[in-house]
């Protein structure tokens, strides 16, 4: 049987109940909203280990820049920051041999513009996110064969339509974590409601840091490790009792 999760909307009508439904007078205030804001808020406050995704794509011979959110370059909507790329099937005879590490800010500019803007050495071969086109993938150099390009990234909700969204499941975040964002919500409705110096917003403010360290841990799904200590000699056990002392056997007297 799948995993059932709570949908956005019933997280938000606890939240309302919890508060008293001091939301529901508030005729300029969108609670739905205001979910999501502290959801993107939330998620991208660290490199979440459940953030981490991977993607893969076919390069086009000459093309330069790539689309990472259309389903042929990769399908990855949701990226806002690439850790890592790499050819897969790479050989020598082609280019891109391989794919460095993102460009500085200063490598970008002399991509795109020439060594002598920037008076610069360009490497070889590397990647950025271009700048001013969110989620445009350009390399350094265009591919002049088909090669298979596989990265990994940090993902966030990227919610367009809240009336929606707010029916579905929290998107990216695991079902084990839901819970917090309870604390998520009720501490930024505390907040619009008292302001940060009122005690409700401080309690609930105090939870969701909490929240953070416990969404922070790793877990390992497959790297558990069986740990077995043994010793040679028996342990001495209190007074009256008999133990081990230095090869022989003592009794009680």
């Amino acid at each position: 049987m799948p995993i059932q999760q709570w949908k956005c909307s019933e997280i938000v009508k606890q939240v309302v109940g919890r508060t008293e439904n001091r939301t529901t007078n508030k005729p300029n205030y969108n609670i739905n909203m205001e979910f999501f804001m502290g959801l993107d808020e939330f998620v991208q406050e660290k490199h979440y280990w459940w953030r981490r995704k991977a993607a893969s794509f076919a390069t086009v011979p000459g093309e330069i820049s790539y689309d990472i959110s259309m389903p042929q370059f990769g399908n990855a909507g949701d990226a806002v920051e690439i850790e890592e790329m790499f050819v897969v099937n790479a050989a020598p005879s082609t280019i891109p041999l391989s794919v460095n590490p993102k460009f500085t800010p200063r490598q970008q500019i002399a991509s795109m513009f020439g060594n002598a803007a920037i008076q610069a050495t360009i490497p070889a071969n590397g990647y950025f996110l271009l700048p001013g086109g969110f989620q445009i993938l350009q390399f350094s150099q265009a591919p002049p064969d088909i090669e298979t390009v596989a990265f990994t990234y940090y993902a966030a909700p990227m919610i367009v339509n809240v009336a929606s969204a707010i029916n579905q499941a929290p998107p990216l975040v695991p079902p084990n974590l839901a819970w917090g964002l309870i604390y998520m919500l009720e501490r930024r409705v505390f907040e619009y409601l008292f302001g940060q110096n009122d005690p409700r917003f401080t309690v609930s403010n105090t939870r969701y840091e909490d929240f953070k360290l416990q969404a922070a841990k790793f877990k390992q799904f497959s790297a558990q490790e069986a740990v077995h200590s043994e010793t040679i000699y028996p342990g001495v056990s209190s007074s009256g009792g008999r133990g081990y002392v230095r090869g022989q056997w003592w009794g009680s007297r």
